[in-house]
């Protein structure tokens, strides 16, 4: 591929809710312009994005994947992200390479909750985006319908570029709304022709919102508009360009993806109207401030994807921002303060790679095996010493405790998972000593198969897997005064000491308190350790259930020594045995976690959501309006929290 200039740039990351035909719509771009020979389909396994085994098998994305490709005279970065909530963390990395995303919404389905999720953080992350209304040829797909979701959902702030000629099966053309003319879909072309009479009104409809949102973009075209009520083609171009940038207005365009219908519509908006990686904001530091980009500046780039299932080598995918970075060139990890060789940078066309020669600003390469730099690092000149804002994950939902299936595999399952988080870091491990567990977190049932097929796949390791044991603690609720007298006399060395002391319950959350209110030196101070030890060690297991002991305050008041058969050991001795029967006569009971849950639900669902809460313990605490949706905060056990995620997704 020849060199492009960052203004000829299009990065580009494709979301959306799952199943609304993401990674086809893709394999439909990619044939369109002539990268690949065939049009891949995920169905057959013959996808050129889905390669994976995982993605194979489910006949769905999994991994982020990247395609760049020539269109229009412009080079097409395609990030093509999971839509499955399982695999947000995928989504999240492909969000910090993209400029601009592309939302696919099924035509028959309309507006779904991932869809909603997803704009939520495209919000968040400030990303311009275009939207595709993807199966129109279907029975049931309905564009007028799902234009009114998508206002709801995006402030009335979305408008076709392109308005469907056809509908269902009849699905055959567009309207270019900017310029009022229709095109007949011929192969891998648009053909002119009139526009029928059934779409001229609402075609006409659009271009007037589109040129009342393109003025809103900019003052001086406002300005002019509320004047005159006219804009000219030019100033129409220029302020969609800016509405896009702005995240004020989100054009949409009809497809079939499936057929190719509406696929170089949509690539002509994507290289014509898309922003260049010069024409937006530069990425945020750990500060949280901007950092200002430049085509001629200093090198700053961010590994945002690392993988191992491409060609049996390890590849970092790296987003420049700033500068240029020429192959084999040494660059400072700001994140590990050592400098790191890049070697020879590569394109990628799904898992097939070209040699690149240099790495422009706001381009995307890859590069292999770097022997520092993780995903998330940031790379720059030593002097400038940036560190990015890293690539936040969102917190775990799906716990599953596991154990290695052959015993001595114990230490290399760890070390197979610990390799698997450079790749992955949307899931961790957690050891629970008092347990005697180990806990994987990760997003939900689809994202634990994967990661155990990945395991078994590539390091041939399995594991058992049960349950997380719930951590319920033990404490009292009332205060006793115990003695206990450890004597041990047999003949020899023998065994004494004598403790009395008070237990009594502590403030929820303070943990153990210990107090020497010894006086008169009826137990010598260098006892008084072994005292507080033995407290330490007993409340590793309480008298209820061997649970840990929690808030207990413990007052060492009396007690007696033998001037020979006193010892350390005695006295720790009788601090278990004293602790012991203080707890049994202090009322003790069980702690059991409590956790508190948001849940944000849509209006129609509240009862059924409500119920379920209650069937699991749960209190709720308060309700709050969010749009067309409740936010139900609650108090719920632990235990019964296992796989909730997974049943509110059902």
């Amino acid at each position: 591929m020849k060199a492009f200039q960052p203004a000829d740039i299009r990065n580009i990351v494709v979301v959306g809710h799952g199943g609304s035909g993401k990674t086809t719509l893709c394999e439909s771009m990619l044939f369109s312009v002539g990268a690949v020979a065939r049009q891949g389909r995920v169905a057959d396994g013959t996808s050129t994005l889905a390669h994976t085994a995982e993605e194979t098998k489910r006949k769905a994305t999994v991994y982020l994947s990247l395609a760049q490709f020539e269109a229009n005279k412009k080079k097409v970065n395609l990030l093509d992200a999971p839509g499955y909530a399982d695999f947000i963390g995928e989504t999240l990395c492909g969000l910090r390479a993209g400029d601009c995303a592309l939302l696919v919404v099924n035509g028959q389905n309309g507006v779904e909750p991932d869809t909603e999720r997803m704009a939520e953080i495209l919000d968040d992350e400030e990303k311009p985006r275009i939207v595709a209304i993807n199966m129109m040829d279907k029975e049931q797909a309905e564009f007028d319908s799902v234009m009114v979701e998508l206002n709801e959902l995006l402030n009335n702030r979305a408008v076709p570029l392109f308005y469907p000629i056809g509908a269902g099966p009849d699905f055959k053309g567009v309207v270019n709304v900017l310029e009022g003319k229709g095109y007949e879909f011929a192969d891998k072309e648009l053909k002119e022709i009139p526009v029928p009479a059934d779409a001229a009104a609402a075609a006409e409809e659009a271009q007037g919102k589109l040129v009342e949102l393109a003025a809103e973009s900019d003052d001086t075209l406002l300005e002019k508009y509320l004047e005159t009520l006219e804009l000219s083609p030019e100033e129409i171009v220029q302020g969609l360009r800016t509405g896009i940038v702005k995240g004020t207005l989100y054009p949409v365009v009809p497809v079939s993806a499936e057929h190719g219908l509406g696929t170089v519509a949509l690539l002509s908006l994507i290289t014509d109207f898309a922003p260049s990686p010069l024409d937006v904001p530069g990425p945020k530091n750990t500060d949280g401030d901007r950092v200002e980009i430049s085509a001629t500046g200093h090198p700053l780039a961010m590994v945002f994807k690392v993988t191992s299932e491409l060609m049996a080598q390890k590849f970092s995918f790296i987003r420049s921002f700033s500068g240029l970075i020429e192959g084999s060139a040494d660059l400072y990890n700001s994140n590990e303060s050592t400098s790191e060789r890049l070697g020879q940078l590569y394109n990628f066309l799904g898992k097939e790679r070209s040699d690149l020669e240099k790495l422009v600003c706001g381009d995307i390469a890859a590069a292999a095996k770097l022997k520092s730099t993780d995903l998330g690092d940031t790379l720059c000149m030593k002097a400038d010493g940036i560190v990015l804002a890293p690539i936040a994950m969102p917190p775990t939902n799906h716990d599953i405790a596991y154990t290695a299936k052959n015993k001595n595999d114990d230490e290399k399952v760890g070390t197979a998972f610990a390799k698997m988080r450079e790749e992955d870091p949307s899931f961790h491990l957690e050891v629970h000593p008092d347990l005697h567990q180990t806990v994987l977190h990760c997003m939900g049932d689809q994202h634990l198969d994967v990661i155990l097929e990945r395991l078994k796949r590539k390091f041939n390791l399995e594991v058992d897997t049960a349950k997380p044991k719930v951590p319920f603690r033990e404490t009292i609720r009332s205060s006793s005064d115990v003695a206990y007298r450890h004597k041990k006399q047999t003949g020899g060395a023998g065994q004494f000491a004598d403790v009395s002391m008070k237990f009594e319950p502590a403030a929820r959350g303070t943990g153990f308190e210990f107090s020497n209110e010894i006086t008169g030196g009826v137990i010598p101070s260098r006892f008084i350790p072994a005292v507080e030890k033995g407290l330490h060690e007993a409340m590793t297991g309480g008298v209820l259930a061997g649970y840990p002991v929690v808030d207990v305050r413990a007052r060492l008041y009396f007690g007696g020594y033998h001037d020979v058969d006193s010892s350390e050991m005695a006295f720790k001795i009788a601090s278990i045995q004293c602790f012991k029967k203080g707890m049994t006569e202090a009322s003790p009971i069980l702690l059991e976690p409590v956790m508190l849950v948001e849940v944000r639900v849509p209006d129609e669902y509240m009862g059924d959501v409500m119920g379920d809460i209650s069937s699991r313990r749960g209190k709720i605490s308060g309700m709050d309006a969010d749009g067309r949706f409740q936010v139900i905060r609650t108090k719920v056990p632990l235990a019964e929290l296992n796989r909730y995620a997974t049943s509110l997704r059902s």
